[in-house]
């Protein structure tokens, strides 16, 4: 892992969870760094919390497409709230 990708997934762990802040309106930490893209791109991450990233409602909980209906969210969109909120300074 590079120094600026160590430090970019530092700050990314810093951010509270895109599901719950733009899904429930709260925010929820500490987060899990996930890796959105296959192979891992360390500068493609979101922060989910233990739930939203292996819980029964979770990306890797409810598998992919399952995450992505329930929460209408695909890789391209937790990116867009992960992106989002650096520009807030969450």
């Amino acid at each position: 892992m590079s120094r600026a990708s160590r430090h970019y997934m530092d700050r990314i762990a810093q951010l509270p969870c895109v599901v719950c802040l733009y899904k429930l309106g709260f925010e929820t930490k500490p987060v899990h760094v996930h890796h959105v893209t296959v192979p891992a791109d360390d500068f493609a991450v979101a922060p989910l919390c233990p739930d939203h990233h292996t819980g029964p409602t979770g990306v890797h909980g409810l598998q992919r497409r399952g995450f992505e209906r329930m929460w209408k969210l695909d890789e391209s969109g937790l990116l867009a709230l992960t992106n989002r909120a650096i520009a807030e300074g969450r």
